[in-house]
């Protein structure tokens, strides 16, 4: 008996310590998987400032090209550059004009003959010597622009036609350069093209755009480092020659929004973590009182058993409880007890950890479902076309909507036109989820009235519509439509379910197919939602045949 008795004790003891580590296991999975979303934020609010700051410098040199045409094309400076060249004007119409209206650092202007005839700095005329660093810098892109300018055997054509442009970053001593280029030309026939062009080049120093990032685009203290420079935050943006040569790379240190979410769920996730705590340190004092029990009474095996077997139904109902509690603020981070499921556990134990691993598969097939949105903007999802029957899907997708329909006293109709019989080469997948976006907003959005879905071939796409008489749509808020987590009208929808990205979803869908859509409301009369796919017909319908007969 008292052996019996030991055993007991040794078991509880047991369930302690699997409920100490299931608890520990809990916490850490909790903590990890914040701290693992926080930094997934702050990577895609790092890539979104790369993206900026990259479409900013594409920007910024597009904006050379257009500041140097404004001088380059222009029959003033080709009937200057014909003969002897006119320095003053030259200097006033290119060096000054950049320098104090575009303001371009250093300008240089080459004649017909490919002579450099005019150095300019800061609207300043000085010695080329001064600035041979920059000029041997932007030598091969001269030389390619006057290749590229003399294999142009028409010499008729006057304008942005002929003329021929540069882009690119040099470096020049210690500094890099945003440089732009590009031919003299005539603006019109009224002036003769010159037998060979001269070329304008005209550059500003990275700091100015090192200012605008800042400025602009409110990236903090971005600064120039070397090219191999360790990355030690996740804001870069690499800067390359025309030839793709490495010149250095721009760092700055991104804001952290991942660790603000961090931080403001921090008290809640304390609260939850302390209740847990305080949950097992009642039941591990509960379940000592009864070992401290067994062991000062021997002899009351049966009250002690009873004691025993209440304690270990406590610890139950406390792995039931906590793993319902736990689904909701903290998500599932139950994954970690998979690794308790390789240790000695009877069957009861197994199966609670089972529990916990489907909490955990659901919250990743939430968190999937979410996701879409971020693959949609990398490009990552990516169409499977096959032989759909596009009339048959319009038809399941709007059958498969009638019961909320009907439920909110709608007449939901589909209204497929004989053109769009048999059988189209398209990813039905993706057009069954479009269609079921558009159609729930529809009747989300409907007090009452109608919903309908209409389809039909317009040359060499499929047209799709979703029309409803719901409440419409502001005007002012139709260019916003199509974001994340955006609602037509916060006052209606604020009671209506839906966090806003069905219609993200749907245009995402509709690109990724190389499709478009767009919408047009009336407030109080109802909106249309319109669905253009480019897609071939790849088996005719009874409709289609009788037409081609």
């Amino acid at each position: 008996m008292s052996g019996r008795t030991s055993s007991e004790r040794k078991d509880l003891k047991r369930i302690i310590a699997i409920t100490l580590v299931a608890l520990t296991l809990v916490i850490l999975g909790a903590v990890g998987l914040m701290a693992y979303a926080a930094a997934g934020i702050d990577r895609v609010q790092a890539a979104k400032e790369r993206e900026l700051a990259q479409v900013r410098l594409d920007r910024t040199l597009e904006g050379l090209t257009e500041n140097i045409n404004s001088s380059a094309v222009w029959n003033d400076s080709v009937i200057t550059l014909a003969g002897e060249p006119d320095l003053p004007w030259i200097q006033s119409n290119f060096g000054d004009y950049y320098a104090d209206f575009m303001g371009h650092a250093v300008t240089l202007v080459y004649d017909r003959h490919g002579r450099l005839i005019l150095t300019s700095r800061d609207s300043e005329p000085v010695a080329a010597a001064s600035e041979q660093a920059f000029i041997d810098a932007v030598t091969p892109l001269v030389a390619q622009a006057r290749r590229e300018a003399a294999a142009r055997h028409d010499r008729s054509r006057v304008g942005f036609d002929a003329v021929v442009n540069r882009t690119a970053l040099v470096r020049a001593g210690s500094e890099i350069y945003l440089v732009g280029l590009g031919t003299i030309v005539p603006e019109d026939l009224s002036v003769p093209r010159l037998s060979n062009d001269p070329v304008v080049v005209s550059a500003k120093p990275l700091s100015g755009f090192l200012t605008s990032l800042e400025k602009d685009l409110a990236i903090r203290a971005p600064k120039l480092v070397a090219a191999d420079a360790p990355r030690t935050a996740q804001g870069y943006l690499d800067l390359k020659t025309a030839d793709g040569a490495p010149l250095g790379q721009i760092a700055w240190t991104p804001p952290r929004p991942g660790l603000s979410v961090l931080r403001d769920a921090a008290p809640m996730v304390g609260l939850v973590i302390l209740l847990l705590v305080v949950a097992a340190v009642a039941l591990f004092l509960r379940v000592s009182r009864i070992v401290r029990r067994l062991e000062e009474n021997e002899l009351d095996l049966t009250e002690a058993r009873d004691r025993a077997e209440g304690a270990n139904i406590a610890k139950t109902r406390f792995l039931g409880v906590m793993s319902h509690e736990l689904r909701t603020p903290l998500n599932g981070v139950l994954g970690m007890a998979e690794v308790l499921s390789m240790g000695d556990l009877d069957a009861r134990q197994r199966s609670q950890l089972g529990v916990l691993k489907q909490s955990g598969e659901n919250l990743l097939s939430l968190i999937e479902r979410i996701l879409t949105v971020a693959q949609l903007e990398k490009g990552e999802v990516a169409p499977n076309p096959t032989g759909v029957d596009a009339a048959a899907l319009v038809r399941t997708v709007v059958d498969a909507h009638r019961p909320a329909a009907e439920r909110a006293g709608l007449t939901l109709i589909a209204a497929p036109d004989d053109s769009i019989a048999g059988l189209w080469r398209l990813d039905g997948d993706y057009l069954r989820q479009v269609l079921g976006h558009l159609l729930e907003n529809a009747l989300r959005h409907t007090p009452k009235g109608s919903v309908r879905l209409e389809a039909r071939a317009v040359g060499t796409e499929l047209e799709f519509r979703v029309a409803d008489t719901g409440v419409g749509i502001a005007p002012s808020r139709l260019p916003d439509l199509f974001g994340k987590f955006v609602q037509a009208d916060d006052s209606h929808t604020r009671a209506k379910d839906g966090a806003g990205v069905g219609l993200t979803l749907a245009r995402g869908l509709v690109e990724a197919m190389g499709g478009t859509v767009r919408a047009m409301s009336t407030p109080g009369m109802g909106s249309i939602f319109t669905v253009h796919l480019p897609a071939d017909r790849v088996g005719a319908g009874p409709a289609a045949e009788q037409q081609a007969a």
